[in-house]
């Protein structure tokens, strides 16, 4: 604990007391990371994720590590001259669009995290949601104006193979989970993976949800980061026009999270380096949190 407390208080500017203190609520609690943005796509960023986990882990707290991919579907699409499509922030998915963004998701992203983790000397093990009957997935259903919408091969996770999870934690695994999800017939989805790590953080009872983006978190009129959220305050903030467009899925994630048992969720600036352990090890944070 001293060696990790040492290293946390390189990088950031708590107080070792503070650290510490953190260090003692978080050790042995589930937190589950949803990474994605630029702290994927920025190799310095990725870098100071990559140790931020290996400290995480080292510290004695078990991390489940939810990927997106986005950008590089899009470019992997692009390259094959396939046309895609979104529809409110979401990506029709046809079949040809669904084997890409396996490959992509399943293939290059999800091992090249594992990759980069195993070089940091982690037992990382990098799944997808089909793998182990992990994550059981129905198709997304959206109506918009009482017509039905339809989105193709978009899921949504309806049951977790929880007992799966907590075995590879139990063995100090860190899962790697991208988010591909299948029905009982074995039919795969396309899952969004904000909505996918929030699913699994209250499903699993985890302590924490951090979903790393590339906004400062949710800010006032005047483009101040407000700090923390209570539940009752967030439908007026949507209501003013505070919390807006992108943004409001990712708010919707934290708060069923933190509705159905998770203790605190947090919108984080994953362009904040080590983002994560100034989340974790001090009492101002990096982001937006939300609790009840």
């Amino acid at each position: 604990m001293k060696k990790e407390l040492k290293k946390i208080s390189k990088v950031i500017s708590s107080s070792p007391l503070e650290i510490n203190q953190n260090l003692k609520k978080y050790k042995d609690e589930i937190i589950v990371v949803k990474y994605g943005g630029s702290a994927m796509l920025d190799p310095k960023l990725s870098e100071t994720f990559y140790k931020d986990i290996e400290i995480i882990v080292n510290a004695g707290i078990k991390p489940i590590i939810v990927h997106g991919g986005g950008p590089q579907i899009n470019q992997s699409l692009e390259s094959l001259k396939f046309k895609h499509k979104f529809y409110k922030g979401m990506r029709i998915t046809d079949e040809k669009t669904l084997k890409v963004v396996q490959m992509v998701l399943t293939g290059f992203i999800n091992k090249n995290i594992t990759i980069n983790l195993c070089k940091k000397n982690i037992s990382a093990l990098g799944i997808a949601g089909t793998d182990g009957k992990l994550i059981e997935a129905k198709k997304y259903v959206f109506y918009e104006k009482s017509k039905k919408v339809n989105l193709g091969f978009v899921g949504k996770p309806i049951k977790l193979n929880t007992k799966l999870l907590k075995n590879l934690l139990s063995f100090g695994i860190v899962p790697i989970i991208a988010p591909i999800g299948a029905n009982k017939r074995g039919v795969k989805y396309n899952i969004n993976a904000d909505i996918t790590a929030g699913f699994i953080s209250h499903t699993i009872k985890a302590r924490r949800l951090l979903m790393l983006t590339d906004v400062t978190g949710v800010v006032d009129s005047n483009n101040s980061l407000i700090g923390e959220l209570k539940l009752k305050e967030i439908k007026k903030l949507i209501a003013k026009g505070v919390i807006y467009g992108g943004m409001i899925p990712k708010v919707n994630t934290c708060i069923e999270a933190v509705k159905k048992g998770v203790r605190a969720s947090v919108i984080i600036d994953g362009r904040v380096k080590h983002a994560l352990l100034k989340e974790l090890f001090s009492s101002k944070g990096v982001g937006t949190l939300f609790r009840k």
